[in-house]
Protein backbone atom coordinates (compact mmCIF):
# COMPACT_ATOMS: atom_id res chain seq x y z
CA UNK A 1 0.00 0.00 0.00
CA UNK A 2 2.62 2.38 1.01
CA UNK A 3 4.28 5.09 2.74
CA UNK A 4 3.82 3.61 5.74
CA UNK A 5 2.05 6.99 8.57
CA UNK A 6 -1.15 5.88 7.20
CA UNK A 7 -1.08 2.24 8.29
CA UNK A 8 0.60 3.19 11.62
CA UNK A 9 -2.65 4.74 12.09
CA UNK A 10 -5.11 2.63 11.41
CA UNK A 11 -3.27 0.45 13.87
CA UNK A 12 -3.43 2.76 16.65
CA UNK A 13 -5.94 1.84 19.34
CA UNK A 14 -8.45 3.51 21.75
CA UNK A 15 -8.67 2.02 25.14
CA UNK A 16 -11.75 2.20 26.47
CA UNK A 17 -11.79 -0.08 30.17
CA UNK A 18 -10.19 -3.78 29.02
CA UNK A 19 -10.87 -2.84 25.90
CA UNK A 20 -9.04 -2.02 23.23
CA UNK A 21 -10.43 -0.96 19.93
CA UNK A 22 -8.99 -0.25 16.44
CA UNK A 23 -11.51 2.93 14.93
CA UNK A 24 -9.80 3.69 11.87
CA UNK A 25 -9.23 -0.13 10.36
CA UNK A 26 -13.16 -0.33 11.35
CA UNK A 27 -13.93 3.05 9.64
CA UNK A 28 -11.93 1.64 6.75
CA UNK A 29 -13.68 -1.96 6.33
CA UNK A 30 -16.72 0.08 7.23
CA UNK A 31 -15.91 2.76 4.18
CA UNK A 32 -14.98 -0.32 1.46
CA UNK A 33 -18.28 -2.16 2.29
CA UNK A 34 -20.60 0.70 1.38
CA UNK A 35 -18.61 1.21 -1.46
CA UNK A 36 -18.84 -1.92 -2.76
CA UNK A 37 -22.20 -2.16 -1.82
CA UNK A 38 -23.30 1.19 -3.80
CA UNK A 39 -21.30 -0.31 -6.83
CA UNK A 40 -23.11 -3.19 -6.69
CA UNK A 41 -26.32 -1.44 -6.91
CA UNK A 42 -25.24 1.62 -9.52
CA UNK A 43 -23.95 -1.57 -11.67
CA UNK A 44 -27.79 -3.37 -10.92
CA UNK A 45 -29.45 0.23 -11.74
CA UNK A 46 -27.69 0.19 -15.23
CA UNK A 47 -27.82 -3.69 -16.17
CA UNK A 48 -31.95 -2.26 -15.50
CA UNK A 49 -31.51 0.72 -17.75
CA UNK A 50 -30.18 -1.36 -20.40
CA UNK A 51 -32.82 -3.42 -20.68
CA UNK A 52 -35.46 -0.52 -20.94
CA UNK A 53 -33.54 1.03 -23.40
CA UNK A 54 -33.30 -1.66 -26.00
Amino acid sequence: MGCGGREKMEESQVRIGERAWLPFLRARRYMQSRQSLLEYSLTQYFKEAERYRT
